[in-house]
């Protein structure tokens, strides 16, 4: 009996593995008095010209941190301490195909965040500015505007579209 009810429990699990691939994002969120660092997409084929934080996509077998690291340097043209680097907000998108997005702080930093950034990887960004959390730009990517300002109002966690949308 046990084995006729574990093999479609195994069966549905490998038909799902095959379907469903999760994009996992990893932002920067580079706070100075008040004021978040965003970059301005370009060169991306998605919201380019929009905001957001400097980003990129978890590499196979790479942390976290060591993803927050690789893009405060290809990104921001920064240093970061990993042992200085935390978890600030994680954003569950299921608005397409799914994705997990975490948001990462750090307490402080080597460098100053370039005023042209250098242009590497898949993400790259053509200027940079300091906003303060309160009044973000306009033209930002919808999904990281929604998590900077749960972030900022103190939440942890969030679902993008927001439940019941």
């Amino acid at each position: 009996m046990t084995r006729t009810l574990m093999q479609p429990l195994a069966a549905e699990a490998a038909r799902h593995s095959r379907h469903f691939q999760l994009i996992v994002d990893v932002h920067l969120l580079l706070v100075n008095d008040g004021d978040l660092l965003l970059g301005r997409r370009a060169n991306t084929g998605y919201g380019d010209g929009a905001y957001e934080p400097p980003s990129g996509r978890l590499a196979e077998r790479e942390t976290l941190v060591e993803a927050a690291v690789r893009v405060a340097t290809a990104q921001a043209g920064i240093a970061l301490d990993p042992a200085r680097v935390s978890l600030a907000h994680v954003m569950h998108d299921v608005s397409g195909a799914g994705r997990m997005a975490f948001f990462l702080t750090v307490d402080g930093w080597a460098g100053e965040a370039c005023p042209v950034p250098p242009v590497r990887g898949p993400r790259s960004y053509s200027d940079f500015g300091w906003y303060p959390l309160t009044d973000l730009p306009a033209n930002m990517i919808d999904r990281a505007r929604v998590a900077v300002r749960n972030y900022a109002a103190g939440a942890r966690f969030s679902t993008y579209p927001a439940f019941g949308m």
